[in-house]
C-alpha cells in the first residue's frame, strides 16, 4: 500500500471530490486496497422509515464488501472511495466513503480508535475557509459488520449552508477503518438508511 503524507489535511470541505459534490474528506494515511469489484445485486432491497426501496450493489475490495444504493456513482481516489448519489441537492450530493488509516504497528501515527476520533476533532475543519457553527452532536460506541468502533457525527455551516457528516470508524488488523456518510443537513435524513445498512452489512474478508 503506497503512504500518502502525514502532513496532508484530514478534511478538505466543498467541491474537491467532483464538481458539485460535497463532501467532508479524510486525507488518509494509506489508500484503499486493490482490487475492487462491484456487483449489482438488484434483487436487494431494504425498506426504510421514508416508505422508499432501495436496491443495492456490493463493493468489494480484499479486506471487505459494502453495500450501497445500486444507482449511486463510484468514484475512486488515491486516498479514499466515494459513493455519490444520483440526485443533488441544495447544497450538493448526499456521499458515503471510506478510508483506510494506518495504525502505529504499521508505520501510522495512530495507537486506537480513540486516537483517530480525537485527531479527528482536533484538526475539524482544518485550513477550510468560511466554516462556521461547527459542533458535535454525539460520540457514541457503534458497530460496524459487527466489529466495535466510535461512531461520532458532526455539523457545521459552511456558504451558508448547514451539513451533517456522521462517520464509524474501527479498527481490524494493523488499520483503521472509516466509513462516513455526508449530506447537507436538511437533506440528511434522505438517505440515512443506507448509511445504516451500509454498517450493519458490511463483511470482513478476513477473521
Amino acid at each position: 500500500m503506497k503512504m500518502i503524507s502525514k502532513k496532508s489535511k484530514w478534511f478538505v470541505i466543498l467541491g474537491m471530490i467532483v464538481v458539485s459534490v460535497t463532501a467532508a474528506v479524510f486525507a488518509g494515511a494509506y489508500i484503499i486496497q486493490s482490487p475492487a469489484h462491484i456487483g449489482n445485486n438488484s434483487n436487494i432491497t431494504h425498506d426504510g422509515n421514508r416508505n422508499q426501496s432501495i436496491s443495492y450493489a456490493t463493493y468489494t475490495t480484499a479486506n471487505f464488501t459494502m453495500d450501497y444504493p445500486a444507482d449511486w456513482t463510484v468514484i475512486p481516489m488515491a486516498s479514499k472511495i466515494v459513493f455519490v448519489s444520483k440526485t443533488g441537492y441544495e447544497g450538493g450530493y448526499i456521499t458515503l466513503n471510506i478510508q483506510l488509516l494506518s495504525s502505529v504497528e504499521s508505520g501510522g501515527i495512530y495507537n486506537s480508535v480513540e486516537d483517530v476520533v480525537a485527531d479527528l476533532v482536533q484538526r475539524f475543519p482544518g485550513d477550510v475557509k468560511n466554516v462556521s457553527n461547527v459542533s458535535i452532536n454525539y460520540e457514541r460506541e457503534e458497530m460496524l459488520g459487527g466489529t466495535k468502533g466510535i461512531e461520532i457525527s458532526i455539523s457545521y455551516t459552511a456558504h451558508n449552508i448547514s451539513y451533517t457528516q456522521t462517520q464509524i470508524i474501527a479498527q481490524k488488523g494493523k488499520y483503521f477503518y472509516v466509513l462516513t456518510y455526508h449530506a447537507p443537513t436538511a437533506y440528511y435524513g434522505e438517505y440515512e438508511e443506507a448509511y445504516e445498512y451500509a454498517k450493519k452489512h458490511w463483511t470482513w474478508k478476513f477473521s
